[in-house]
């Protein structure tokens, strides 16, 4: 089976987020779309493959987030039917809530790099439950529910022969371009390691032999490069897990928090490969913030509801 990765401009930094073309009998697949904001780089990546805007006949979604899911309300207005979590479905028909969330996480970078997501009408609205097995286009797709990064979070396999290819979304972190740095996204409000933990494991279980990293692009072509590519990136999760526990209980002060976790990752990414400008698109305190917002929130006790 060929994939094809597509670049989709997102941050305007080459290699940044992938959308995956996989053609059909009856129309194309698309795995992920990117953000609303860089939809014409999508066009155009598809055009140079031969491929219309038109002819993508299901688009497969990871998870809501807008990095990933951001363009689907133009597929759905262009045909697409689109599947989904069923947990991000009612964001997909209604995404006011889901639009204020990424405003408030993403401030200033909201306009140039994600958009505003158009409503999917209900006619191309598909959840997909864990373990369902749809045959889409001539090709039969299983979908394992992985939360963890978020609850929404689905893992596609597809199986072609011998081959069975996953399409990661965010579940195994982001391979920063030009590095062998697996960043791990932690935003609010739905990181929970100890779940993330077990889905990894579950793909890991599944036997891939082709990973495509959202993040990272086409990174195994068999089953033994799969499965340390995933312990790898399991083992990033729990030391980044670590560092998190550790500075939200040390720093109850934002500024402080970010300088001490700067202080453990930026060393450690250089070292793995990440330039400058990688890094300031990459790891930026921007990124950082996020991660402790989500940490913070997954590790600070609350109060039971009355």
């Amino acid at each position: 089976m060929q994939v094809q990765a597509i670049d989709v401009g997102y941050m305007r930094v080459q290699g940044a987020a992938n959308a995956f073309l996989i053609r059909g009998v009856d129309g194309h697949l698309l795995v992920e779309c990117g953000p609303a904001a860089t939809r014409s780089t999508l066009i155009e990546g598809l055009q140079a493959a031969g491929v219309a805007l038109q002819d993508i006949r299901h688009l497969l979604l990871t998870h809501i987030h807008l990095d990933h899911a951001g363009a689907a309300g133009h597929l759905a207005q262009a045909g697409a039917h689109v599947h989904v979590h069923p947990f991000g479905a009612p964001h997909l028909a209604n995404p006011e809530k889901l639009l204020a969330s990424t405003r408030r996480v993403h401030g200033d970078a909201y306009e140039p790099f994600y958009g505003d997501l158009l409503a999917v009408d209900a006619a191309h609205l598909h959840p997909v439950q864990d373990q369902a097995t749809p045959s889409l286009s001539g090709h039969v797709l299983r979908a394992l529910h992985t939360p963890g990064h978020a609850r929404h979070h689905v893992v596609w396999l597809v199986e072609d022969a011998s081959e069975r290819h996953a399409f990661m979304g965010d579940l195994s972190g982001i391979l920063v371009p030009g590095s062998e740095w697996i960043a791990i996204p932690t935003p609010p409000p739905e990181f929970e390691p100890d779940a993330w933990c077990s889905s990894l494991q579950r793909v890991i279980d599944a036997e891939p032999t082709h990973l495509w990293l959202t993040h990272g692009g086409g990174v195994t072509s068999d089953r033994a490069a799969s499965r340390r590519f995933l312990e790898r990136a399991l083992g990033r999760l729990q030391q980044e897990t670590a560092w998190l526990r550790d500075l939200v209980a040390r720093h109850a002060d934002d500024a402080k928090a970010l300088v001490a976790y700067r202080a453990i990752e930026v060393p450690l990414a250089r070292q793995a490969g990440v330039d400058a400008a990688r890094m300031d698109a990459f790891l930026d305190d921007a990124f950082f913030r996020m991660n402790l917002g989500g940490a913070r929130r997954a590790f600070t006790p609350r109060e039971p509801r009355t």
